[in-house]
């Protein structure tokens, strides 16, 4: 039996957001070897195909200036070494499904030049770098998604690396302008790109976007389900809950609130490994004495470098998280009976020493009653059971506390503000207000997140799993990564060059 997934068939959805001339000649490009993306591309371009479009196919991830984010193997290697790589493995495939070998193209500007001169700023640092344009097109955000190393801090006085910041300047130019040419030369009515959040993802959206067509982005799935598409943009946190909302009425009632709940449970029980990395220093059921007859506010902090290059209007968010935390406790000092508690994102272990010593700075200067750093055993379920009201600045931690059935104020961007879970606050006032006269939110909301993140996208039709997650099947060929040594070699050629262009 077919798992159910929020969309019956990919032809239907497509045929549902586009007409069939926008259908009729789509370009996938494609910059990085992650096996969920290589199987979702594949997917979508076969059905295409097997519905009568023109499918061309941009494998492009050796051409590029700059290696992406997500390069695993060089084709060069993988044939040398007599071990192809799943993309060439992959092309083999679709011709042998009858796409042929002409739809796959190769950039069409041989002697590639920019075609607009790129400026680069004097001062490298991110609002300089995020002020940069190429032929219109927002190529400086598009730069900042990528870090030259895990030690790379938000702060504005921090340089970046001249070299890595003018590499990655000409990789998305490259990619900008062969994908505009590869659009107008084959006459493309839509293009498919990887999430449109990284360098040559965006550059290849952005070349769309001048030359007026559609974009689709492909993705990762649900926890059950095998991969997503969707015509509106990335960041589009409102449409992505109005997903949410609608797949929630469509479902049958009496499987929606067990099935979206699970996805809840799932991850109190530290069994979602999407969330692992943040809950594997916690002890499950491990609490901490709270002070009777005191409402406890507890605080849980976001991620603030995913959200630092959305294109938002900051002052409508407190000016940022460090601003936010310090008028809730200023609020929280002034009512005696009001307890706080911050609880730092276990994310932090992890993140530049810099950003973490400002964070640090910020919760000494608010002076909580408690704070929880990063590397605390308690189990954040547990803590925000044990709330009266929990705050955030956009967190998951907010939808899971809604579906725990507690108060929750929500200062900051997040992806559960319309679902009907929590208070969304944007001044003082407000903010005094949900604090103490906490509502509670939708609980049905809150289940509909739950059912979007176990079910969201589809499942796989055209192709096939093995039950590996290096490897699927393609009409009866098996597409698999290149051996170990051939893994270990470019390994070991991406980090050479990633350590030239990120030294100083």
């Amino acid at each position: 039996m077919t798992l159910r997934a929020e969309h019956d068939s990919l032809t239907g959805y497509l045929d549902s957001v586009l007409s069939r001339d926008q259908l009729a000649r789509p370009l996938f490009t494609n910059f990085n070897h992650w096996n969920f993306i290589q199987g979702a591309l594949t997917e979508i371009a076969l059905t295409l195909h097997n519905n009568g479009s023109e499918v061309a196919i941009a494998f492009w991830a050796d051409k590029t200036p700059m290696l992406d984010v997500a390069w695993e193997s060089s084709r060069a290697v993988g044939t040398l070494l007599l071990s192809p790589t799943r993309e060439q493995q992959i092309e083999k495939a679709l011709m042998s499904a009858g796409i042929a070998k002409a739809s796959f193209v190769k950039p069409p500007i041989k002697r590639w030049k920019p075609t607009e001169k790129i400026t680069y700023p004097k001062v490298m640092n991110r609002t300089s770098i995020r002020a940069m344009r190429y032929r219109g097109a927002d190529m400086g955000r598009a730069i900042l998604q990528v870090h030259p190393d895990r030690d790379t801090p938000m702060t504005d006085e921090h340089l970046w690396p001249s070299k890595w910041v003018k590499i990655a300047a000409q990789s998305f130019a490259y990619v900008f302008d062969q994908t505009l040419e590869t659009i107008e030369s084959k006459d493309i009515t839509v293009l498919a790109v990887f999430n449109g959040r990284f360098l040559h993802d965006r550059a290849a959206a952005a070349a769309a976007k001048i030359a007026k067509i559609p974009v689709l982005s492909y993705d990762q799935g649900g926890t059950q389900t095998n991969f997503d598409l969707t015509i509106d943009d990335t960041h589009d946190w409102d449409a992505l809950q109005h997903r949410m909302l609608s797949l929630y009425e469509r479902w049958d009632p009496a499987e929606r609130d067990q099935l979206g709940s699970s996805w809840f449970v799932e991850r109190t029980q530290h069994l979602d490994p999407m969330n692992s990395g943040f809950v594997d220093a916690q002890k499950i059921g491990s609490i901490i004495e709270l002070p009777e007859g005191k409402k406890i506010i507890v605080y849980f902090s976001s991620s603030g470098d995913e959200i630092i290059e959305l294109d938002l209007n900051w002052d409508t968010f407190f000016g940022g998280q460090e601003n936010a935390l310090h008028l809730l406790s200023k609020l929280c000092a002034e009512e005696p009976n009001t307890f706080l508690i911050v609880r730092s994102h276990p994310h932090k272990r992890g993140k530049p020493a810099i950003d973490v010593k400002e964070w640090m700075a910020a919760v000494g200067e608010a002076s909580p009653d408690i704070h929880l750093d990063p590397h605390s055993t308690i189990d954040s379920y547990e803590l925000m059971r044990q709330a009266d009201v929990v705050v955030t600045y956009g967190s998951t931690s907010g939808i899971e506390a809604a579906f725990a059935k507690k108060p929750v104020v929500v200062m900051g961007p997040s992806a559960y503000n319309i679902l009907g879970t929590a208070t969304s606050v944007s001044n003082e006032i407000e903010l005094r207000e949900a604090i103490n006269e906490p509502r509670l939110g939708d609980w049905s909301g809150a289940v509909s997140y739950g059912l979007l993140m176990k079910r969201r996208g589809f499942v796989y039709q055209a192709i096939s799993e093995t039950g590996s997650i290096e490897e699927f099947v393609i009409s009866g060929r098996t597409a698999t990564s290149s051996s170990r040594l051939v893994k270990k070699i470019c390994h070991m050629v991406k980090d050479s060059r990633m350590r030239q262009l990120s030294a100083r």
